[in-house]
């Protein structure tokens, strides 16, 4: 079996040791070269052409990262940053805008380790899946696009289309869940929604809470709507999307009079995370009803599965991304194996299928 070579820039020997000994207990990795800064490193990442390229967040890596994707963008960039440092998370978020695969956040070293070796694997499946699906196009095979899906999916499914007549024309309100590879896919989504686009958009993203707030800033930059991070009490408007806070959940509540506001508010987490889809989606089912369409995006792990059958028992639309253009089909795939997804399209078609449906 080929090992997934990874390449290390980190000028924290510490860190090195920690991985190394991680690493070491694996049999699908190994460490080719490291490197103690962004300099060195490059010329080692020319050499030894990697497929996983793991930094540490310092100053440079915004270039480093550019540098990289212009030059050599086969390997994926995964960063490690201080969780509690501002200034590393609008570097880190600048960073994944030039085309930086992920980060992770270094708190402790058991979660430092565990999360790095997981997302190296997810790196690795959606890099070498893209050379195949690059390697097939140059072949101009012609299997149908429908055929080309995991085991156990039905093809049908995958391509199945909603009538028309059977989807409500307009909604109150888009709710967004996504997870690995979430920022990437968001700073492509968002920008191709329309200025005037008639209903707000509420996001949950996996993310530390230093982080959030520098993405939403990221994302405001890029696209026609606005994006900003979401507010206790903030009252949703068209027009604008609502990136949710990390480390604390993102929910719907009524007013006695009507008006539907957010409420920002902690509680345990829930499959593991906080914010939490289904947190989101659990809440809105009972006050948008069929006024909801809902999109899960990349992600590992199931957040978003149980918020999404309450919102599909209420009329709600669901939408899931599809496996190639995910980073990990996870939170999409398990929509879609619940039966759950009224369709599964690839992430550049998603924002347009909205704007389909609720009829901009």
């Amino acid at each position: 079996m080929n090992r997934i070579r990874i390449v290390i820039i980190a000028d924290s020997q510490t860190n090195i040791r920690l991985i190394a000994d991680a690493v070491g207990k694996t049999n699908d990795i190994e460490i080719t070269e490291t490197a103690p800064g962004l300099h060195s490193g490059i010329e080692i990442v020319r050499s030894q052409k990697p497929d996983i390229i793991l930094v540490q967040d310092i100053p440079g890596i915004v270039e480093f990262t550019s540098a990289i994707m212009l030059e050599y963008p086969e390997p994926g960039v995964i960063i490690m940053t201080n969780s509690n440092n501002p200034v590393s998370a609008n570097r880190v978020v600048a960073a994944l805008a030039c085309g930086a695969f992920d980060f992770v956040a270094i708190d402790k070293s058991e979660t430092l380790c565990s999360l790095i070796l997981s997302k190296i694997r997810c790196c690795s499946i959606k890099r070498y899946s893209h050379i195949a699906r690059m390697g097939d196009l140059d072949k101009k095979a012609d299997k149908p696009h429908a055929t080309d899906v995991t085991s156990g999916v039905i093809p049908d499914m995958l391509t199945k289309k909603t009538p028309s007549n059977t989807v409500k024309p307009k909604f109150d309100a888009v709710l967004i869940g996504v997870s690995t590879g979430g920022p990437v896919a968001l700073m492509k989504l968002l920008p191709d929604f329309p200025a005037s686009f008639p209903v707000p958009i509420i996001i949950v993203l996996h993310m530390p809470k230093e982080f959030t707030g520098a993405m939403a800033a990221a994302l405001d930059k890029k696209t026609n709507i606005r994006v900003k991070e979401a507010e206790d009490n903030e009252e949703p408007v068209k027009g604008t999307a609502y990136l949710a806070p990390g480390g604390i959940h993102c929910m719907l509540y009524n007013e006695t009079n009507g008006k539907v506001r957010l409420r920002i508010k902690d509680g345990p987490a829930e499959n593991g995370c906080k914010p939490a889809v289904d947190a989101l989606f659990r809440s809105a089912a009972p006050i948008l009803g069929d006024k909801i369409a809902a999109i899960v995006l990349t992600g590992m792990g199931v957040d978003g599965t149980k918020g999404a059958k309450e919102i599909k028992q209420r009329g709600g639309v669901m939408l899931a991304q599809d496996e190639n253009s995910s980073t990990v089909w996870g939170m999409p795939g398990s929509i879609v194996r619940a039966g759950l997804a009224d369709e599964v399209l690839p992430l550049d078609r998603i924002a347009a299928r909205l704007c389909e449906l609720i009829g901009v």
